[in-house]
């Protein structure tokens, strides 16, 4: 049988999302007419007096069902809508099922519509002709009634899909509901479809998609944490077939190949067991099914009648917290057993034949009464009333634990203290009885006193669990026959219960999952409170707790397959359960998939495995691992797997003790046994140099500052350098932030324990980024900083920091840092792993002389960026003072040679840096070449261009002026001595166009010192050249021409507005503050004040601001603007009059634009005089920073910074002054 293909699987999302739809509305609109509502408060019943005794029954059940929701934690409106759900999906399930059964030929056709039945299927059409008065009014009126009849005959053999007396029945859709729902099943999805196994499974999935997006956006957009009735549709996700029937074959197929191989045990098939602990749709039950069917034919026992019935009694077992999908996992079982039966010639009645070892975790266990008949029943048994004691206390929340939850371990000692006093009465009788005890007979007393591990495997029930199953049936019993629904559903929840506790009290042979994931920080407090406590070395996800619970299930030589997330593999925070792993289960096999593994997931964020593990001591075994990761599509992975000669070349055959080599002992199955060598044989750095983590402030906001926030006068002094990490960078930089040093905050720091080895503050060193997706990157710590959690540090002397800066840079180190942590942070426990060989005093220099050119370089170029603490001035102007340039144009190529060239010589270092650490860890050529083109593919693609580079280091040792060698280089090599690099290629300069124009506005506003630029005194620039004499376009085309004084001043202007596509004073008005906002991480320095329309426009420079700043702002500039258009306006209204007067029409035209267009302008005007009253009077307090200042601004200015929280925090702050 064939697979879904993606135009089919379109076709039963579209279907099934509509389906849910009709239902659902339908479903809603008849709890109305029962006078329940989702979003108010319900009709009371005796309100209700149209309704018949059997709709009041109805009503009250209903009323039940939705209290017990709420039991389950949902709040009333949710849970009326979860109940609403539940129905819907209900009856889609069983008519999916239906035309399931109908195209497989397995029943009579019950939904498709024939023209030869007079648009109706054979069963309708047979059931009009026998019930014409039921429906002689409305043709399909009966609908509902003959599929309920439909379902109750289905359920006699498979009640757990069908049962029409659940709590989802009490409500039958509307009939017009249900048949446009069986039209969009018969006719939007093709035979095909309805005919493959994996349909159920993708009904599963596309009906759970609404919530599953809603979770997704609460729990990753909105940082919301997950709640109880989120947990299904957030952690389940259909599992592939390829991939499931690896982890079977792998698992189960293998297992079953030793026993005929007798490398194990012999077994019957029908002694192997098999558990899905979150089976969801049952897909890996349903390939296990297969999978046991071979087996058992190959046996040659059982009939292939007699199979499919041994097969679901004895075989397999499935759980699963989501009710929906244990109805689908239990139908598609009841499918297979019942097409296997019709494909082999049997019977297909299944009736009184089927056992089914399913169970839904999500009991509700009612106190009260209902509790208190039970253990009154039981008041003198104490065996059997601890046991309800245990069962209510492990099963309470067992919606949100699932497989989890532990009984048989309370409930196993429990028996072995029942089974040895039973033998003490018994030994004690005989004593009575004065018969003599022989040691044979002492021996086999001791046998009855178990180890938990050994009662467990022995899988026998006691008397007094028997007489609790007995107990509760009988309840269930008397609640069917006294019709009372409340002791109904207590009844069948405690019988399910009883269920659940006969699975855990099993081990398995077999153990296969795909596990929900889920971080530890979304989970709700119930749930994470529960892992810790009982899954603490297992907590960091909710797949890696599968992963021990899994452990728990299987018996001694066992086999456990999974598909997980990969984090497990590799972090620090799972070293225990690798530790576990590696201790207690063999490795068989594990394929490391990566990303894409699932077409249904995009993106890189979930990186997966799958993994056959044996519960047995691995001794001398070879472990088998398969890297799929470089295959970027499922279909790439499958067919890698699939064929033997490719899967080869990506197979690594390792015994896993060798991952015990490593600290943390991470599955780094890739590793050849020279990097092995490395790590078994050299120290860690840790024991000559230590990583070390900084502060934690507890309140950035209020601390911390990007450097341009704050007055340059305080910098250095109250206010220090801080090290937070930042983008990446190669020997110096980036630094923007800096900490407020005052006596204030210091006793906060204090108080609040926000400091980490203190000691180390403002020593020298070399700093990287904790969390980093471009790479490692290391740069020296600058003078009189503080460094924090994000920025990890490791302090030494003045010739160390160079050649750590250097050797930590090397590709070798980046390739050991992602074998010891493969994620996108880099903490100092990793760092300090690092396996560290002690360098020679020749390779020790020649780092330490190529890390202080790195250095240079990178501090040059940090000189020459704008958001650079270190920022000097544009790269543009060093370039023209030390070079002769004709045109803007020609200095913006030399520009981008010179950024080219200084990122080559960046490039060329590393590369020699290499060869240095290469040579120190004695690296054959076949590992450096593996290594350099892993870590620095584009450095190394470009090898022969860069050793080309005939670099002289010397001159850059002992020259200062580095920009007149980059110039010397680039002439050099202008001049064919070395190979040409000088290649634009990109030849779009509208970025540097705007490094230009923002550059001029720091001269203007005096942040930046030029001897030839004036300075705006009151930090005010205002836009408008119709009205004031100097306004800011003019001084930008001023201070561009003194700038570049030796260029044509109107070739310049050209060329700038050329590449910008529009004039400056466009770019000014509608794109600069945007583009400043972004430059300066939405905390922008000047302010872009402006009407709505922007008829005004002005810009303040943030530091320049007063109390005065906007009273200035609305008296002068505005009300100058202002006047000006009354004057004008008043002046053509004048003129337009005198037209009319004169029968002009022609000017009459032309004035009465103007005055429209003036009226305008004012109103705008207006606006923004009016928005600048409602804020007067406006006190800045510069040393809080720009959030703070800019919030009470946002209404006057062309666009908004801060977020919805940021200004509801501000005006919390406001009013608590």
């Amino acid at each position: 049988m064939g697979s879904l293909n993606t135009e089919q699987k379109k076709a039963i999302k579209s279907t099934i999302l509509e389906c849910r739809d009709i239902l659902e509305k339908d479903i809603e609109q008849v709890l109305i007419n029962y006078g329940i509502y989702i979003n108010k408060d319900w009709i009371n019943l005796r309100d209700l007096p149209n309704l018949t005794e059997e709709q009041e029954n109805n009503r009250k059940n209903i009323e039940k069902a939705i209290e017990k929701l709420e039991k389950g934690g949902f709040k009333k409106d949710k849970a009326v809508m979860e109940y609403i759900k539940e129905v819907s999906y209900t009856y889609l399930n069983r008519l999916a099922a239906l035309r399931v059964m109908e195209v497989r030929g397995l029943i009579d056709e019950i939904l498709i519509p024939r023209g030869e039945y007079g648009n109706r299927s054979f069963i309708s059409s047979r059931f009009y002709e026998v019930a014409r008065e039921f429906c002689k009014y409305e043709i399909d009126a009966g609908l509902g009634y003959l599929l309920n009849i439909m379902f109750d005959e289905i359920s006699e053999e498979i009640k757990i899909l069908f049962n029409t007396e659940d709590e989802y029945s009490f409500v039958t859709p509307s009939s017009t509901s249900l048949l446009k729902v069986i039209e969009l099943l018969c006719s939007n999805i093709d035979e095909e479809s309805w005919k493959q196994d994996e349909i159920i499974g993708w009904i599963y999935q596309y009906f759970n998609d609404k919530e599953k997006d809603d979770v997704f956006d609460r729990l990753y957009n909105k940082k919301q944490k997950i709640k109880v009735e989120d947990i299904p549709a957030a952690t389940q996700l259909f599992t592939p077939d390829w991939i499931v029937d690896w982890i079977v074959d792998n698992s189960l197929g293998s297992l079953w190949d030793e026993i005929k191989q007798g490398k194990r045990e012999n077994k019957k098939v029908e002694e192997i067991k098999l558990l899905d602990p979150c089976c969801g749709s049952g897909h890996f039950l349903v390939k296990a099914f297969d999978l046991f069917y071979e087996m058992y034919v190959e046996e040659g026992i059982y009939t292939k009648e007699e199979i499919p019935y041994k097969i679901l009694e004895n075989n397999i077992y499935g759980i699963d917290i989501d009710l929906r999908a244990v109805q689908l996992t239990g139908l598609i079982l009841f499918i297979k057993v019942k097409s296997s039966l019709k494909e082999n010639g049997y019977d297909t009645n299944t009736k009184g034949k089927l056992s089914v070892n399913l169970v839904c975790a999500d009991s509700i266990l009612l106190n009260g009464n209902r509790l208190a008949d039970l253990k009154e029943k039981h008041r003198n048994n104490k065996t059997i009333l601890k046991m309800i004691e245990i069962i209510y206390e492990e099963f309470e929340d067992v919606r949100l634990k699932g497989s989890l939850i532990q009984p048989e371990k309370k409930l196993f000692p429990l028996f072995e203290e029942f089974k040895n006093r039973t033998v003490k009465k018994e030994l004690s009788k005989a004593k009575r009885t004065k018969k003599k005890q022989t040691k044979g007979q002492e021996n086999l007393f001791e046998e009855h006193i178990l180890s938990f591990s050994e009662y467990k495997s022995q899988r026998d029930f006691t008397k007094e669990e028997k007489e609790l199953m007995i107990s509760l049936d009988a309840i269930y019993s008397e609640a069917i026959k006294a019709n009372d629904i409340s002791r109904q559903l207590f009844a069948s929840e405690a019988k399910k219960s009883v269920k659940l506790v006969h699975i855990f009290m099993k081990q398995y042979d077999v153990v296969v999952t795909n596990p929900p994931y889920l971080f530890k920080k979304n989970m709700t407090e119930k749930l994470k409170r529960y892992v810790e406590e009982n899954y603490k070395e297992w907590s960091a996800d909710l797949y890696s707790v599968f992963i021990g619970r899994c452990c728990e299930f299987l018996d001694t030589n066992g086999k456990l397959g999974m598909i997980t997330q990969q984090s497990f593999m590799f972090i620090t925070s799972y070293e225990k359960v690798r530790n576990f792993i590696l201790d207690n289960y063999y490795i068989e096999k594990l394929v490391h998939l990566g990303t894409r593994a699932f077409d249904e997931i995009s993106g890189e964020k979930v990186n997966t495995v799958m993994f056959v593990i044996e519960k047995s001591y691995a001794e001398n075994k070879k472990s088998h691992f398969i890297r799929l990761f470089d295959k970027k599509t499922s279909k790439d992975k499958m067919n890698t797997l699939l064929n033997d000669n490719e899967r080869k070349k990506h197979e690594y055959i390792i015994s896993q003790k060798k991952f015990s080599l490593i600290q943390g002992e991470p599955f780094v199955y890739w590793l050849s046994d020279e990097i092995y060598d490395i790590f078994e044989k050299n120290k860690e750095i840790s024991h000559k140099y230590k990583v070390k983590s900084g502060m934690r402030i507890g309140a950035n906001d209020k601390f911390l500052r990007f450097f341009w926030e704050v007055d340059q006068d305080k910098l250095g002094d109250s206010w220090k350098t801080y090290n937070k990490g930042g983008l990446f960078s190669r020997f110096f930089g980036p630094f923007e932030y800096v900490i407020d040093w005052s006596d204030d905050a210091l006793e906060f720091y204090e108080a609040n324990k926000s400091h980490r080895n203190k000691e180390l503050y403002f020593k020298e060193g070399v700093t990287y980024t904790l969390l980093s997706s471009t790479g490692f990157s290391v740069r020296i710590i600058p003078p009189n900083t503080v460094f924090d959690a994000n920025g990890p540090s490791i302090f030494c002397s003045e010739e160390d920091k160079y050649y750590l800066c250097g050797f930590l840079l090397s590709s070798m180190v980046s390739y050991l840092l992602k074998i010891l942590n493969s994620t996108l942070a880099f903490t100092p426990t990793d760092v300090n792993k690092l396996p560290y060989v002690y360098p020679t005093e020749v390779v020790k220099n020649q780092v330490i002389r190529l890390a202080k050119v790195g250095y240079k370089l990178s501090k040059f170029k940090h000189q020459h960026l704008e958001c650079s603490i270190n920022f000097e001035r544009l790269l543009e102007i060093s370039i023209n003072n030390s070079a002769e340039v004709k045109s803007l144009e020609d200095l913006l190529m030399i520009k981008k040679d010179i950024i080219k060239l200084m990122d080559d010589i960046e490039n060329r270092i590393i590369i020699d840096i290499d060869k240095y650490v290469f040579d120190l860890y004695e690296l054959s050529d076949k590992e450096r070449e593996k290594i350099c083109y892993q870590e620095n593919k584009q450095i190394y693609d470009k090898y022969e261009h860069y050793n080309k580079l005939q670099i002289d280091y010397t001159r850059f040792e002992s020259n200062n002026d580095i920009m007149q060698e980059l110039l010397n280089l680039l002439k050099r090599k202008e001049s064919g001595k070395q190979s040409n690099i000088n290649n634009a290629g990109d030849l779009n300069f509208i970025e540097d166009i705007k490094d230009i124009i923002s550059y001029v506005l720091g001269c203007l506003f005096g942040r930046y010192t030029t001897d030839n630029i004036d300075i705006v005194s009151d930090g005010i620039l205002v836009v408008n050249n119709s009205v004031f004499a100097e306004d800011l376009i003019t001084q930008i085309y001023e201070s561009i021409e003194k700038l570049f004084s030796s260029f044509d001043s109107e070739q310049t202007i050209d060329f700038i507005e050329k590449n910008l596509g529009k004039t400056v004073e466009a770019y000014i008005i509608n794109d600069f503050y945007e583009d400043h906002i972004k430059r300066y991480q939405k905390r922008p320095i000047y302010w872009h004040i402006c009407s709505p329309k922007k008829t005004f426009n002005c810009f303040v420079y943030f530091h320049k601001l007063d109390n005065d700043t906007l009273y200035k702002v609305k008296s002068i500039y505005l009300k100058q603007m202002i006047d000006r258009y009354e004057e004008d306006l008043k002046y053509y209204t004048n003129q337009l009059i005198e037209a009319r007067t004169k029968g002009d029409k022609s000017k009459e035209k032309d004035f009465k634009n103007k005055c429209s267009d003036l009226e305008a302008k004012l109103e705008d005007l207006y606006i923004l005089d009016k928005k600048i009253m409602e804020i007067l009077p406006y006190k800045p307090d510069i040393d809080k920073g720009v959030l703070y200042n800019i919030i009470p601004l946002e209404p006057i200015l062309a666009s908004p910074v801060s977020t919805s929280k940021e200004r509801e925090n501000y005006y919390k702050e406001v009013v608590k002054q």
